[in-house]
């Protein structure tokens, strides 16, 4: 699979995002140790947890990238042509603009306080502030911080994640944490609270060392002052946003003013926008139907168009959509949606169009991924001589023990079933993003299925009348992995041509009068360099090339194959003790 670095700027603002997101991560598990009351607080979670991050370097660093990251954040909602947007991307960016105005006051009073006018640095000062002190505003303040900082680092990392192979295989473990740190912090500040107050009721010696200063004392004076200095700091933030609106909107105004450029759809209008906006903008600024799983970060082709008019004079593909456009194997007047910003007239054809939401079965793009996967498929031979002269429910119960030795098999193999038609039964595997360890899997499952269907004839050899037979196919490729089905009732499958190729390879078993299909594909994903098959090129419909394969007639080639070597250690550890 081709992969390109992420553009400079966009890689920054991931690095400093990350590096704050870990501060923010060890910043709340230390609030979660005040579930061993504030002393422990104080000691293990500032004096251990936050210790690597409690010096100037770190906190040198932590200022930067929080200027940065901002900076950069500003700069491209400047460089937003429209604020249409999906929804999830709208409560990041809201979440965004809100953090700085909420930690200017912690941040600061912390930092100042402590390096300007010497105020106490402890877990005791700022717990009695925002707990005795100023309970309805500060605590309130601190809580909407933390819950805001922590959902807009999860969605940035999500966002970030959800299309890299491997994700699925962590996403459990992410998604308990994500929920599991921001909930023992809050129950961590107010265990502290708690006993920070019977402290401070019973002990006039504790309240008069971290409670406020005297109302008059030059320590409650500079406060005041440290005060108004965080409130005019609040104020030049809401000052800065606000330019940066105003400067968008300015913008906007001087373009209109100027000639625009037109974009014709070839089913729908001709629109006019200004100069710099993406395609995909402009779809969205005219409410037109238009794809984008991604968000327009190019990581995804569902916005690609057919330029019809004006494609020379239009700028090439930066890298990272090139790579993009080269993975689907795109023609060359084919554009990603969101990359190109014509300077000129041009006509595009909408490829993906988005239409309405429906209530019928659908595919869950927003949780879909681009996986290697590979793909089983297994058919029962001559099914219909099996069912001819039996009641349907004798019939059935043949075809039911069959596709539960099948199934079990794939399971037990680290696969899935995603369809069963019949005594054709789909499945795919490696939905963990292990393309090796997927195709192996596979072969090992081919292997026990096909060893089970023989012990199967066997026990019914008075019945069928004969030996079951079989046809299977194997083949790896690129597959997009979603749910599909009616809401609440959605299975996993996988859209591609892997699946349908799979199914043709088994087909192709009763022509070449073998009883399994193994593409070039899997046998090079599972490391297999001469593994002593039949080569075969076969004519496979729908492609433009034969497709390099391996036939398999006896059972004991495959045994052999998948029961030789260490390339299976990691199949056989897929299955559970029996």
């Amino acid at each position: 699979m081709l992969t390109v670095k992420p553009p400079p700027e966009r890689a920054v603002r991931l690095a400093t995002g990350l590096f704050m997101f870990s501060y923010a991560a060890c910043h709340f598990i230390s609030h979660a140790t005040g579930l061993l009351l504030l002393d422990n607080m104080e000691l293990v979670g500032r004096g251990f947890v936050l210790a690597p991050w409690r010096n100037t370097p770190m906190r040198l660093a932590l200022l930067a990238c929080f200027l940065i990251h901002g900076g950069l954040g500003l700069r491209a909602l400047y460089r937003r042509r429209t604020l249409r947007m999906p929804a999830i991307e709208a409560f990041q960016l809201g979440l965004g603009l809100t953090i700085p105005y909420l930690l200017i006051p912690h941040a600061f009073d912390v930092r100042l306080g402590y390096s300007v006018f010497g105020f106490e640095d402890t877990y005791y000062r700022v717990i009695y502030k925002y707990w005795l002190t100023e309970p309805l505003i500060g605590l309130p303040r601190q809580f909407a911080l933390l819950l805001a900082v922590w959902t807009h680092g999860c969605i940035g990392i999500h966002m970030w994640l959800r299309f890299r192979p491997g994700y699925a295989r962590w996403r459990g473990p992410l998604l308990g944490a994500a929920i599991l740190i921001p909930i023992l912090a809050v129950m961590g500040v107010n265990n502290a609270g708690w006993d920070l107050t019977l402290r401070a009721r019973a002990d006039t010696v504790f309240r008069a060392l971290h409670g406020p200063p005297p109302p008059g004392s030059v320590r409650a004076i500079e406060g005041i002052e440290l005060t108004s200095f965080l409130q005019w700091l609040q104020i030049g933030y809401i000052a800065l946003v606000a330019v940066v609106f105003l400067a968008r909107a300015l913008r906007n105004w001087l373009e209109r003013r100027t000639q625009g450029v037109t974009i014709s759809y070839a089913s729908g209008p001709s629109i006019t926008v200004p100069r710099g906006y993406s395609i995909l903008e402009a779809s969205r600024l005219f409410r037109l139907p238009h794809e984008s799983v991604c968000g327009g970060r190019a990581r995804c082709s569902t916005c690609r168009v057919r330029v019809q008019r004006g494609l020379s004079d239009l700028p090439s593909p930066s890298a990272i959509e090139q790579a993009t456009l080269h993975r689907i194997s795109a023609p060359i007047n084919v554009r990603l949606a969101c990359q190109v910003r014509p300077s000129s007239p041009v006509g595009v054809a909408v490829l993906l169009a988005s239409a309405p939401s429906a209530r019928g079965v659908g595919f869950d793009l927003s949780e879909s991924r681009e996986l290697t996967v590979t793909a089983l498929f297994v058919d029962l031979r001559n099914s219909t001589a099996l069912a001819s002269g039996r009641l349907p429910f004798d019939a059935i119960f043949f075809i039911d023990r069959y596709v539960q030795a099948v199934s079990a098999a794939i399971e037990a193999n680290a696969g899935s079933v995603t369809s069963v038609a019949g005594d054709g039964v789909m499945s795919v595997f490696g939905l963990d993003g292990d393309a090796a360890g997927a195709a192996r899997n596979a072969l090992a499952a081919a292997e026990e299925l096909w060893r089970s269907v023989d012990q199967l004839s066997l026990d019914l050899a008075d019945e069928v009348g004969g030996a079951l037979r079989i046809g299977i196919g194997i083949h790896t490729g690129v597959s997009v992995v979603g749910s599909v089905g009616l809401p609440g009732r959605q299975s996993i499958q996988f859209l591609g041509d892997t699946g349908n190729i799979t199914s043709r390879l088994e087909g192709l078993t009763k022509e070449t009068a073998c009883t399994m299909i193994v593409s070039a594909s899997t046998v090079a994903a599972a490391g297999l360099s001469a593994p002593g098959w039949r080569a075969a090129n076969l004519e496979i419909r729908g492609l433009p090339e034969p497709l390099a394969s391996f036939l398999i007639r006896d059972r004991g080639e495959l045994a052999n194959q998948v029961g030789a070597g260490e390339a299976w250690g990691a199949a056989a550890a897929t299955r559970p003790a029996e």
